[in-house]
């Protein structure tokens, strides 16, 4: 009866301690579309880290050039970045998210596409 109970607690430790790691450790980044201002998209990211932390943003073109760095530190940090799809032509764009306490990289890569549709229908009257 000993061994089980002990066997249960350390199992309910071990549970408490995943939990909190999991409740205190950043939370993934996120980037999504939001929307377009002057024709020109704008994207948001959002840090979703619960506890105070450091990252390095740095947006960089497919072939490597350094567009935008900054070092952000706090709680639910949010940015909005506007892309100048004129200057930049078709290239792609990677947002690169380093948290660096945990030295854990996210990536994230936009890629531009073009599309004309031509489409044809025909209508019975």
């Amino acid at each position: 009866m000993k061994k089980t109970m002990k066997s249960a607690a350390i199992g309910f430790l071990t549970l408490i301690a995943s939990v909190t790691t999991f409740t205190a450790s950043a939370g993934d980044p996120e980037l999504k579309a939001a929307g377009k201002n002057k024709n020109q998209p704008v994207f948001q990211l959002d840090l979703n880290n619960h506890v105070n932390s450091k990252f390095m943003i740095i947006v960089k073109d497919e072939f490597g050039v350094t567009l935008y760095q900054e070092v952000v530190t706090g709680v639910q940090i949010s940015r909005k970045f506007q892309l100048n799809t004129d200057e930049l032509g078709g290239v792609g764009i990677n947002f690169e998210i380093i948290d660096v306490k945990n030295d854990k990289t996210s990536v994230f890569q936009i890629q531009n596409s073009t599309r004309i549709v031509n489409e044809t229908y025909i209508v019975k009257n």
